[in-house]
């Protein structure tokens, strides 16, 4: 408990409270810009944490994260333009509900199943953190690249509809990972005599190029977006007459979203599905959804908050991060020296701790900001992109060479963001190639470090059941996304 209250002094000292009040409000109205999503304003941020301390850079990128998140939820039920992917699923049942005059019910849902969602996930974040912390104290090189190896099937088979796409992907990522000078023959690899390549492919550029610069070429080609606020929304304050009748799905779609976020490259995205698919197969009354169910909101939105505590599970206790948000923070990890793990833990406990009291802090502030101003910063929806579009790419693209200072990083930003715009048009699953940017080094380093063991490597995994369950969780991660593909175009050609 001590240690609890040395954070929560840390994080209520007037500059760092300040910070997450405002990041917060600026996560929420980023969420709300339709085109703008929290992996992007986090991938922005990070160069610029370089200045700042570790305590300051993680307030403000999870006040970012946490309000990113609820805030796709605003222009979703009054306008119908998700302002996040995840919100998606909340503009089902949440715009129907505006038509019907109860938006501002809808909207008052939302919030408060956000905040209670969030804090939620941030029990099962603390709890299994700690724990899980313990365990992987017992990994050795060989549980660490099962791990990896698991990570990366995991995000094989859920992050595209096509394994062939998924694999091709996974492959491509772990062959720029190779990229630079071997890390045990020290050997130059793949760098036709360019001097600069020898360190590598940097991860926070790539991944601020596969995300955010993408993502501003994206903005280039897609049409304007006419959105309409409607006016008359009240009612806000009143929607808490029905979260006696919500909890269960509150709860159970809290649930849905921490265990999801836990698992690597899945995210709110497929959180919302499941938990808005739950409500429904155990809704009395599933006809009405669709028209403006209040359970579907709360559902979506419960479970897409719970995602962030969830997510930054495997990210603090294993350095295996869970969607493409918390890929941005290793980024920043990375760039404040940190070593996510169990080393984290001992080393720098009062930082762990922060984060816990600035996750709980943040989906507290969720609630007056929406309660209060939603209608307002539902209003950023309707600044036109062909404004945004220049500002994102000018940041995006300049953001990594000024924090790095040097022009390599600059076209490292440039070409990873072509790659990833490509493979975004053709299917692939850019999730994919950022994730193994990651594993790959610690894969190849943990498997070689492995193979220098006197012991038989192909015994090694049947003797050590955490290498072993992890290699067959991977077979079985495989196998299942195999059969969801056939499944799927089964379906197709019998429609």
């Amino acid at each position: 408990m001590e240690i609890f209250f040395d954070a929560f002094q840390i994080i209520f000292s007037p500059k760092l409270f300040a910070l997450l009040c405002g990041s917060v409000l600026a996560g929420v109205v980023v969420g709300a810009a339709p085109g703008l999503t929290s992996t992007m304003a986090i991938g922005l941020l990070v160069p610029l944490t370089f200045g700042v301390s570790k305590f300051s850079a993680f307030v403000l990128l999870l006040g970012i994260y946490c309000g990113a998140i609820y805030g796709g939820s605003i222009t979703a039920i009054l306008m119908n333009v998700p302002g996040t992917p995840t919100a998606a699923v909340t503009a089902i049942e949440g715009y129907p509900m505006t038509m019907k005059g109860e938006g501002g019910k809808a909207l008052g849902v939302a919030t408060m199943s956000s905040t209670l969602g969030g804090l939620l996930s941030c029990v099962v974040l603390i709890f299994l953190s700690l724990q899980l912390a313990k365990v992987a104290i017992m990994f050795g090189p060989l549980e660490y690249f099962s791990l990896g190896l698991f990570a990366t099937a995991v995000v094989l088979s859920l992050s595209s509809r096509s394994v062939i796409k998924g694999l091709i992907a996974t492959l491509f990522g772990l062959l720029l990972s190779t990229i630079g000078v071997d890390p045990v023959a020290q050997y130059p690899r793949f760098t036709f005599g360019i001097a600069e390549i020898l360190i590598g492919i940097p991860a926070v550029p790539a991944i601020i190029g596969l995300f955010c610069v993408s993502e501003a070429f994206r903005m280039a080609e897609q049409a304007e977006v006419v959105a309409q606020l409607k006016k008359d929304v009240s009612g806000l304050l009143l929607a808490y007459r029905v979260l006696p009748k919500l909890w269960k799905i509150i709860l159970k779609s809290s649930v849905i979203g921490s265990f999801i976020g836990t698992l690597p490259g899945t995210g709110a995205l497929v959180a919302s599905f499941m938990a808005y698919g739950e409500a429904k197969r155990n809704s009395k009354t599933p006809e009405l959804f669709g028209k403006g169910a209040v359970e579907g909101v709360c559902a979506s939105e419960a479970a897409n908050n719970a995602v962030t505590g969830g997510a930054l599970v495997p990210l603090l206790t294993l350095g295996i991060p869970g969607d493409t948000n918390t890929l941005m923070l290793l980024g920043a990890m990375i760039i404040h020296g940190l070593i996510p793990g169990p080393t984290l833990f001992k080393e720098d406990t009062i930082l762990v701790y922060v984060i816990f009291g600035t996750m709980i802090m943040c989906n507290l502030m969720i609630l007056p900001i929406g309660l209060m101003l939603s209608t307002t910063i539902a209003r950023i929806s309707l600044i036109k992109r062909k404004y945004l579009m220049p500002a994102v790419g000018v940041l995006a693209i300049t953001g990594a060479s000024i924090g790095y200072g040097h022009i390599y990083y600059f076209w490292i930003s440039i070409i990873f963001g072509f790659i990833g715009y490509v493979c975004q048009k053709g299917g692939f699953p850019v999730l994919a190639i950022a994730m193994c940017l990651i594993l790959g080094p610690i894969m190849e380093q943990n498997l070689r470090a492995a193979l220098m063991l006197p012991e038989n490597i192909a015994l090694m995994f049947l003797t050590r059941p955490i290498s072993t369950g992890l290699v067959v969780a991977s077979i079985l991660a495989v196998v299942w996304g195999i059969r969801r593909e056939a499944k799927a175009k089964t379906a197709e050609l019998i429609s």
